[in-house]
């Protein structure tokens, strides 16, 4: 269509249709041009928005807080780090005041001089601010454009406790100037480049491609060119940290690198945005580090050797160190501490296993213990008395910031063994008061350490003035009156007496143990004692035995009266003995003579009064010979005419001897040894003194018709006789008496012996007398009203070192010794068989008696007995 025809016709429907459409071009091309200008915009502003996003993502990966005041924008900014960092209640809406209100008037005062110089001039600062029991850097710079155009104040802030240590005095200050400006991003937002170009730690930007699109003054030489990190923080779309040692200034420091990635994603859903970069200088950190690990270990290996139990606290209430002991102490799992418990915790494992004290208010003491957190100043010591009877000494200090350090040591023994030494040193000294004896103890440096009343009785010592510890040589000193001159002296010489000191002392501290007797001069006679101790002091003891040595001294006198008188005695009883011995041999002689009428025939009557003499005097002279022989025994000069005989002929003589009266009583005897019970080696008429005794005793208390048994056995080296009876018996009473010189027992036994039978009672104390004198042993077993039995234990005795029977030794010269064949077995002897011997010869062992008649050495027992009509 010509346009120019259109602009010249006059129609008005064309003319309107024509400007309707010009209008219209217009209005698209005007849409059109608007459209590419919104399109601009918006791409602007996702570059800003992207800006944004990583200028807020950078400082939210800071490892210091950081406050600023922005000159192009206006307004303040707090990041998340700085309000942990401060405790701000207000968070990242915080002012500048709530800051100021976390320092005291010191620190604040200095904060605010450095932040005027700040605002007012850009005077950067370095200042270290204490708060509390920590210590904070403030680092203090203004960000500005290449122009010189300010953007913004900027303060950061970091907690330096653990490298710097405890605050002390007044912190120091480091003021320096600040950073000189650069920039060497190709970024064209200055206000981002300024701002990050201030940051006191390496910082840098990659961009998509991840190559190096900024770094920061302090990030030159830390920044690495190799993309790795930044690849790998891309790829898992997670911060990756390495530790790396940088060489910075000729130093190597220890620095952990981070790689962030900015979080921006493609069509597909990957990360396609760039990385941000920063470095913190761990180096001084992890000196104090390695340094407070090696403490830490030093400590903790002390603890361990000391094996004291020994549990610290965190300020957060959790156990950071216990020692192997301290779990032995309170039974607890290692495991399980080591898991590191909070203390409440390990309050309720302990109050479960009764390791508590009891109380009435479990839940008061132990908020009284957890209120020792962060609240104790001072050390605390205090004791604690378990259930089971341990005593427990605790030690509570405070440890760090807000902890609590504890120290444990079981008491239990100590206050035992504290006990029994309390108990004995008062039992020991309620012991040493009231001894009858003087007890004093010198230590090895010669003072008196310990001594008792009596002690100071004994001596006429002043105890208040023993109480100060004298040494010996002052005590002997102060007895100078009490020891008795030398003989011929009234006193003790000046010279004489310190020889006497110097020796006594010596002796008492010689550490040799003595003993003896002393005199006073006031007479008394103490017994002393000295006893080395094993610590080196000395124990003396004395004891006045004066009372005891009188009468000692006394009783010795009588004692050598009575053996004057005991031998005045014998030889009296001997002589008279001998004399009366003499004129009875004699009478005995007239008297046999007239028995058997040797001068003429006696009626019957004379001959009965013959008889009668002879038997009289006879048992006369035996009872004269007991006398002697025990005079001669209690003397001590009775000797045994010990030889070789046989056991088994000496007991058929000794029972020949007794027939008469056994046949006369009508007793059965029975007679049991075998004949080859062999030889013994002893002093052959007192033994046969002995058996004839008991025989005749056993006759004596025996009713008419009884039984009476002789028998013999070798047992071993020893030969048992033993005679039995069916008489009256001994009472148990009498047993003992029985042996006794002139005993007959009690009235029963003695009046069941007829009148003519019964002897003086020495019978019994000769057996015993001559069987202990061969070493022997006499046995009495009675029951009253059946009978008797007495055993003697008689030692064989050895012939050229060996006892032997009669069949071992068959060329032995038996010489007149009877003897007898084997028998059978035991045979009674009839009690008509008659003795060749009598009775009353055969009790007088000093003189032999007559040969036996009809005896050979083979034959049996009638042959030894021969009957009176054979």
């Amino acid at each position: 269509m010509d346009v120019g025809a259109i602009l010249k016709t006059t129609d008005p429907a064309l003319l309107g249709a024509f400007g309707a459409g010009f209008v219209a071009f217009v209005l698209l091309v005007m849409y059109i041009a608007q459209r590419a200008r919104v399109r601009r915009l918006l791409s602007e502003r996702d570059r800003l928005e992207g800006v944004a996003t990583r200028a807020r993502e950078i400082l939210a990966t800071a490892p210091d807080g950081i406050f600023l005041w922005d000159h192009l924008l206006g307004g303040i900014t707090c990041s998340r780090r700085l309000a942990v960092l401060l405790g701000l209640e207000a968070g990242t809406q915080a002012r500048y005041d709530d800051i100021r209100a976390k320092f005291d008037e010191e620190a604040l005062a200095r904060l605010e001089r450095h932040v005027s110089g700040l605002r007012g001039n850009g005077t950067p600062f370095d200042a270290l601010l204490p708060m509390g029991d920590r210590l904070l850097q403030a680092v203090g710079a203004r960000a500005e454009t290449e122009d010189g155009q300010s953007v913004a104040d900027i303060v950061w802030m970091r907690d330096v406790t653990a490298v710097r240590g405890e605050v002390s005095g007044t912190p120091s200050e480091v003021t320096a100037d600040a950073p000189p400006r650069g920039n060497v991003s190709g970024l064209d937002d200055r206000h981002l480049t300024a701002l990050l170009d201030a940051m006191p730690f390496p910082i840098w930007l990659r961009d998509s491609g991840l190559k190096l699109a900024f770094v920061n003054r302090a990030g030159e030489g830390v920044a690495k060119s190799e993309p790795e990190m930044a690849m790998q923080a891309r790829g898992s779309g997670q911060a990756v940290s390495e530790r790396h040692l940088i060489d910075k200034s000729g130093r190597a420091n220890l620095m952990d690198i981070t790689e962030v990635p900015l979080g921006q994603l493609g069509a597909e859903g990957e990360t396609t945005g760039g990385t941000v970069g920063f470095a913190v200088d761990r180096t001084e950190r992890e000196e104090a580090e390695s340094a407070l690990k090696q403490k830490s270990a030093a400590r903790d290996a002390v603890f361990e050797t000391l094996g004291s139990a020994v549990a610290i606290y965190g300020s957060d209430r959790r156990l950071e160190f216990f020692t192997r002991a301290y779990a032995r102490m309170w039974s607890l799992d290692a495991s399980w501490l080591q898991e590191a418990p909070e203390f409440g915790e390990v309050f309720e494992k302990l109050r479960e296993a009764r390791q508590l004290p009891e109380v009435a208010d479990f839940r008061a003491f132990k908020a009284e213990s957890l209120a020792l957190f962060g609240a104790l100043q001072s050390a605390e010591t205090d004791m604690m008395h378990l259930p089971d009877g341990r005593a427990i000494r605790r030690t509570i200090a405070p440890h760090g910031d807000g902890g609590l350090a504890f120290a444990f040591e079981d008491l239990s023994e100590q206050l035992q063994l504290e006990r029994s030494v309390n108990e004995l040193s008062a039992v020991q000294r309620e012991t040493l008061d009231n001894l009858h004896e003087g007890v004093a103890v010198f230590g090895s440096d010669g003072r008196l350490k310990l001594y008792n009343p009596v002690y100071a009785r004994l001596w006429g010592l002043d105890e208040e003035t023993l109480a100060t510890a004298l040494h010996i040589s002052e005590v002997v000193d102060r007895t100078r009156t009490m020891v008795p001159p030398p003989e011929g002296t009234e006193r003790w010489a000046d010279e004489a007496w310190m020889a006497q000191r110097d020796l006594t002392v010596t002796r008492l501290l010689s550490r040799a143990a003595t003993q003896g007797q002393q005199q006073l001069t006031s007479g008394t006679v103490i017994d002393f004692a000295t006893v080395p101790l094993p610590d080196g002091a000395v124990l003396l003891s004395y004891l006045d035995v004066t009372d005891g040595a009188r009468v000692e001294h006394a009783l010795r006198q009588q004692a050598i009266a009575y053996r004057e008188a005991d031998r005045m005695k014998s030889e009296f009883i001997a002589n008279v003995s001998h004399e009366v011995r003499t004129p009875m041999n004699t009478v005995i002689g007239f008297a046999d003579m007239l028995s058997q009428n040797y001068f003429g025939e006696l009626n019957p009557r004379q001959q009965d009064y013959a008889i009668g003499i002879l038997n009289t005097s006879r048992g006369l002279v035996s009872i004269i010979g007991d006398i002697l022989d025990l005079a001669s025994i209690e003397a001590g000069q009775l000797e045994l005419q010990r030889e070789t005989f046989d056991a088994h002929a000496m007991l058929v003589s000794a029972l020949n001897l007794i027939q008469e009266r056994a046949r006369r009583k009508e007793l059965k005897v029975t007679f049991d040894c075998p004949t080859d019970i062999g030889w013994m080696v002893a002093d052959e008429r007192r033994l046969k003194q002995v058996v004839f005794n008991l025989l005749s005793n056993a006759i004596t208390y025996t009713p008419p018709r009884g039984s009476l048994r002789l028998e013999a056995r070798r047992n071993g080296d020893e030969i048992v006789v033993s005679v039995s009876d069916t008489g009256v018996g001994i009472p148990t009473d009498a047993r003992e008496r029985v042996f006794e010189a002139f005993e007959k027992g009690d009235e029963a036994r003695a009046g069941a012996a007829e009148a003519s039978e019964a002897g003086v009672g020495l019978g019994l104390t000769i057996v015993k007398n001559f069987v202990e004198l061969h070493k022997g042993q006499v046995e009495v077993k009675s029951q009253p009203g059946r009978g008797t039995t007495v055993t003697c234990f008689i030692p064989a005795g050895h012939l050229g070192g060996s006892v032997e029977t009669a069949e071992a030794r068959p060329a032995l010269d038996m010489g007149d010794v009877p003897r007898a064949e084997p028998a059978p077995a035991p045979q009674p002897i009839p009690a008509s068989e008659a003795a060749p011997q009598s009775e009353a010869e055969a009790a007088q062992p000093r003189a032999e008696p007559e040969p036996e008649p009809e005896t050979r050495p083979d034959g049996d027992l009638n042959d030894v007995f021969p009957k009176p009509d054979a």
